[in-house]
């Protein structure tokens, strides 16, 4: 019998679901989806980023994470820039009305987030966040590549993929 109370991926879904709607609702008040706080929020932690890293960070599909984008680009919360990197690519960077919706829902968001983790030690909250990112490259590494992959893992893959060849061209200069 599968015990719901003892699975991981359960656990982390059901409380993921209900961090989220909590802060749903307080994102509503300010004509803000989910979604777009999650855009603005990776672009806020870091700026210039592919759609294929803003998926990586968001946890989105990338034809549901364009039509995201695509929103906050047309409310001015997002812009492309094109890439130093590659002229014909493009980087998603936030504007400054999208830094100062930022500035002003962050607040709620770590509300929520304190009031996730009231009454857990400090220390048990440090180790669930290094068991997430365990769990996160774990299933992103165990991964076979094969052609029948969910297009989450596909991206999440690449992504890793990329950052270990920037590492060594960087441990090379």
């Amino acid at each position: 019998m599968f015990d719901v109370e003892h699975s991981i991926g359960y656990l982390l879904n059901r409380a993921a679901n209900i961090i989220a709607a909590r802060f749903s609702d307080e994102l509503k008040v300010h004509g803000v989806n989910l979604q777009t706080w999650r855009v603005l929020a990776a672009l806020s932690y870091q700026d210039q980023q592919s759609l294929t890293d803003l998926a990586n960070h968001t946890g989105a599909e990338l034809s549901y994470l364009s039509r995201s984008v695509a929103s906050a680009e047309a409310r001015g919360l997002v812009a492309r820039v094109v890439s130093p990197a590659d002229k014909r690519a493009f980087l998603l960077t936030l504007t400054p009305a999208g830094q100062v919706l930022v500035n002003e829902l962050t607040p709620h968001g770590v509300r929520i987030e304190k009031t996730s983790v009231t009454g857990v030690p400090r220390a048990d909250v440090e180790t669930t966040l290094r068991t997430l990112h365990a769990i996160y490259h774990n299933m992103v590494d165990s991964t076979d590549g094969s052609a029948g992959m969910n297009r989450k893992l596909t991206v999440a893959r690449r992504v890793r993929k990329r950052r270990a060849l920037d590492d060594v061209a960087d441990a090379a200069r």
